[in-house]
């Protein structure tokens, strides 16, 4: 786990620094608000991770089941998320889900090649 959370923080770090100074100076039109808000909830979702493991191990229940249900937990705060984001800020809306996915994708396929990793072991 501790190689995944490292990963996981150096592709997030990466993310945020690219994704910001792209926004900032190539597209600063397109700029969104609550742009910090993103790498925020990624660091929730890391922390959830953590803590759906530790109950998991300590049930004793197959790491499978674990990534299920991280898996169906992570799509739905995400879906929750991005939905109280368009109802609230209401501008930037596109550039903002299009950085949001860019996320998500990068983040999960870090999780799927550590779990694939660990379960071939």
């Amino acid at each position: 786990m501790k190689k995944l959370t490292k990963t996981y923080l150096l592709i997030l770090s990466l993310l945020t620094v690219v994704s910001v100074l792209l926004m900032r100076f190539v597209w600063p039109e397109y700029y969104p608000d609550f742009l910090y808000l993103i790498p925020i909830f990624f660091l929730f979702m890391l922390g959830m991770m953590y803590l759906l493991k530790r109950g998991n191990d300590r049930k004793g229940k197959d790491p499978t089941i674990f990534f299920l249900a991280y898996r169906i937990f992570k799509i739905i705060l995400s879906l929750i998320f991005l939905l109280v984001y368009f109802m609230t800020v209401r501008n930037q809306l596109l550039p903002y889900a299009v950085l949001f996915m860019i996320f998500y994708i990068g983040l999960s396929s870090v999780e799927t090649i550590h779990f694939m990793k660990r379960e071939k072991n």
